[in-house]
């Protein structure tokens, strides 16, 4: 990581870092930097750029791509960047890289085809990397695929990578909402330091090879995960933590309403679960759908447990081998226990009655066929608590709890992108 800069960007609003609300009283955050600059002429991206990308053109990232603090970055609706090899985007001021329902954004590489063919193998670009000077990112609606391509160290890099150290202002604000992530080589999402974000309705797909967490957060992060389809981490789906000494800022989460599939079985030597919560960390942990993991939910000793709390999760194991609950909702040891208002059940035959289709091939699948949403008579509809109360981050749009547990409640509220079986191009 590069020494970071120091930057300022005008326009944002001090909001405060914790208040305690129910979630229908949520409201949303509009404050936003301004739009970025002129367009960039040349469809070939690297080296110090700023300005704004043209909509519905296509771009190739020939090199490393810096944006200075103080500049901005936009990319407009329909954009695609394909990398022609192993290099990043990094970001030291203002990203704006959000498209549409109608016209997403890609940020992929050249050749697809191969790098499919070595799914889980290796990574074939740096993704995006956030200096702690970058005041402000916004991501929506924006494929991002095949990332993890290694850095000089020889390590892989994660797809979406934030490494914030502001005390002022809640830290940077990060928004990454309705996008969809496959085929990384590392960690999914990796944000680290005091910075305030918003992480909701997002498609996360066959993320890490023989390691890697989906969403790794630590040291000071703090803000919402929700309505998100997480599908075959390598390591932990979504963990937490603080730091082994440095215990503030303290990383403080809500995880509700998400969805958790055939997770954790590629990490080797390592207790992995779908969300794990350790190292001083703290979170509410609402209405999410965990089916097919390696384990559920693990609330470490280590983790700030008095301010850890969760209630009317599903857990639903399955061991392809031995079909039974080999593999811990809770994990045996941990300070997480079983709450009243939970769903268990362990065996192939439960897990099925949970979406319209489970694609039961939980170790070795490179294809994603769950269809996530919940079928009649779903033990998930209408078992979550709407009357829970969140801690409140005024970052991103608004996302009540759920009276259906999972991302994909019944009444068509939640996450409206399905998973695909190849990423979109």
């Amino acid at each position: 990581m590069k020494n970071l800069i120091s930057y300022l960007c005008t326009g944002l609003i001090a909001m405060s870092f914790f208040a305690c609300q129910k979630g229908s009283d949520l409201v949303s955050s509009t404050n936003t930097p301004p739009p970025a600059g002129s367009y960039i002429k040349s469809a070939h991206l690297k080296g110090t750029l700023k300005g704004s990308l043209k909509q519905d053109s296509t771009y190739y990232l020939d090199g490393d791509m810096i944006v200075n603090p103080k500049d901005s970055f936009g990319v407009s609706p329909g954009v695609k960047i394909l990398a022609t090899g192993n290099y990043r985007i990094e970001m030291a001021g203002t990203l704006i890289c959000n498209g549409t329902e109608a016209k997403p954004i890609t940020i992929s590489v050249k050749d697809p085809s191969t790098a499919y063919a070595n799914l889980g193998l290796t990574g074939y670009w740096g993704g995006i990397l956030v200096d702690s000077t970058a005041k402000y990112v916004s991501i929506k609606f924006t494929h991002i695929n095949y990332t993890g391509g290694p850095d000089a160290t020889g390590s892989a890099q994660a797809s979406f990578d934030v490494e914030g150290s502001q005390s002022y202002d809640a830290g940077a604000k990060i928004i990454f909402e309705d996008n969809w992530m496959f085929g990384g080589i590392d960690d999914g999402v990796h944000l680290a330091g005091n910075i305030t974000c918003s992480i909701k309705r997002n498609v996360m797909q066959r993320l890490g090879g023989p390691d890697g967490d989906l969403f790794n957060i630590k040291a000071g992060a703090h803000g919402d995960i929700a309505y998100n389809y997480i599908w075959s981490s390598s390591n932990s789906g979504i963990k937490l933590n603080t730091g082994k000494k440095v215990l503030t800022p303290q990383t403080k989460w809500n995880i509700y309403n998400n969805t958790i599939v055939n997770g954790n079985w590629r990490k080797v030597g390592e207790l992995s679960s779908a969300i794990l919560i350790d190292q001083f960390a703290a979170a509410t942990v609402y209405n999410n759908v965990i089916v097919g993991c390696r384990n559920g939910i693990n609330i470490s000793t280590k983790a700030d447990v008095n301010n850890c709390k969760y209630s009317n999760n599903l857990l639903y194991m399955y061991d392809a081998k031995v079909d039974t609950f080999t593999n811990m909702p809770y994990v045996i040891g941990s300070a997480g226990t079983l709450q009243s208002s939970d769903k268990i059940a362990a065996g192939l035959t439960p897990c099925g009655t949970v979406f319209t289709n489970w694609d039961k091939d939980v170790t070795g699948c490179l294809v994603d066929n769950t269809i996530p949403s919940l079928k009649a008579g779903s033990p998930a509809i209408g078992t979550g608590t709407t009357s829970a109360s969140v801690p409140f981050y005024s970052v991103g749009s608004a996302m009540p709890l759920n009276r259906d547990l999972g991302a994909y409640p019944s009444d068509g509220t939640g996450n409206k992108h399905l998973p695909t079986t190849k990423p979109v191009q």
